[in-house]
């Protein structure tokens, strides 16, 4: 008996990653109630000697235990599932769309696609200016941003994470839309989510139902439904321990603190900086093995994007995000083809700030410069 559980738990959770993917096509709602479905199954097959389940099959159920015995107990078991997933999604609302902070806990992976919409709905006519990108625009600090724009432009940072351009101008247009005066923005191209854009189906990318036309109703019911208890087994530290949350969002600015990684580095900087040079060191050679290039459709979105903000007459600086030197080495050439490819458009390569990103003191990670270097910038676009 005891050995028929194992397999059938390590055979579960094995399976569990394929039978997600299949599933990535239907609706979140159904989703979750298949895979809610299905562990619900193998609880079952647990509780009545599951050898003697698998040998008769679902024919002979009645020679485990009867039949309506066995539909009780599954209805029982789905219902406690279902009401165990939705209780957990509600008290700690891992991605922050419930707004009832019933844990006292941080959301351990906030949608900034949700939240920053949520938060500028409330503050229409507040910012007239805006900065897009991903993560790597996440450290801006905004009062450096308004001194050097002018006196009369209030920026907002609306970086989101793995931000590609369709992200950029679905999100425009909404705030054009809404009655957002738009007069200048900054976007910081990032190469890398070009090369493999992200699935805004996501739970932690999916964007406002103001944007995507879906009903609010909706769009809560298939964040209730998530399977996201997970994260509180692979967070437990933070749940219940004394570990630091990954990031912690500030949606009044826009901005987001690395508090993990501020940690860490504190800590122990040799022992993090190595980790994460061997990591890079990891990461170059999956990436040169697979001669990544730009995704055609990402370039047609970002030019999408530059002919739109010249038809609204918005003033805009495009960018190429400066990166880390082990870094460099892979993003140049498609920079180089992105720039020629986009000529008639004006996008700036960030120069002379080469010796500060010579410095990991100068980065949270490989991927994420510091304020430091985002000063830099804004100094080099506004000289």
């Amino acid at each position: 008996w005891e050995l028929g559980m194992l397999s059938i738990i390590t055979i579960a959770v094995m399976q569990y990653k394929n039978v997600h993917e299949y599933l990535e096509e239907f609706n979140p709602t159904i989703k979750n109630f298949a895979l809610i479905s299905t562990f619900s199954m193998v609880a079952i097959a647990i509780m009545g000697r599951p050898q003697t389940f698998i040998y008769y099959g679902f024919w002979n159920m009645d020679r485990v235990i009867k039949f309506k015995t066995w539909s009780y107990l599954f209805m029982t078991t789905l219902l406690l599932f279902v009401l165990f997933i939705s209780i957990t999604n509600l008290y700690y609302d891992h991605y922050q769309v419930f707004k009832l902070n019933l844990s006292g806990k941080e959301p351990i992976n906030s949608n900034q696609r949700f939240n920053k919409i949520e938060y500028l709905d409330q503050n229409i006519g507040k910012y007239n200016g805006f900065l897009l990108g991903s993560s790597r625009m996440g450290h801006f600090p905004i009062e450096y941003v308004n001194k050097h724009a002018g006196e009369r432009k209030s920026f907002y940072n609306l970086n989101m994470f793995s931000a590609v351009p369709e992200d950029y101008l679905k999100t425009l247009k909404y705030l054009k839309k809404s009655g957002h005066p738009i007069e200048e923005v900054i976007i910081g191209i990032d190469i890398f989510p070009l090369f493999n854009p992200p699935d805004v189906n996501r739970p932690a990318f999916r964007h406002h139902p103001n944007i995507t036309g879906k009903s609010r109703f909706e769009y809560l019911l298939d964040y209730l439904f998530q399977t996201s208890f997970f994260y509180l087994f692979t967070e437990a530290g933070y749940y219940f321990g004394e570990e630091p949350i990954i990031y912690q969002h500030d949606f009044t600015t826009g901005r987001y603190y690395p508090h993990r990684s501020i940690k860490s580095i504190q800590e122990n900087p040799g022992l993090y900086w190595a980790n994460q040079l061997a990591q890079a060191d990891t990461k170059i050679t999956s990436l040169q093995n697979n001669s990544q290039k730009i995704n055609p459709k990402q370039k047609e979105d970002l030019e999408r994007l530059l002919a739109w903000l010249d038809e609204q007459e918005i003033n805009y600086k495009v960018f190429i995000q400066p990166t880390h030197p082990k870094e460099q080495a892979l993003y140049s050439a498609e920079k180089e083809l992105l720039i020629n490819d986009l000529k008639q458009y004006e996008i700036i390569r960030i120069k002379r700030i080469q010796k500060i990103l010579q410095y990991n003191t100068n980065f949270y990670d490989l991927m994420h410069y510091k304020p430091v270097v985002a000063k830099a910038i804004i100094d080099y676009l506004y000289e």
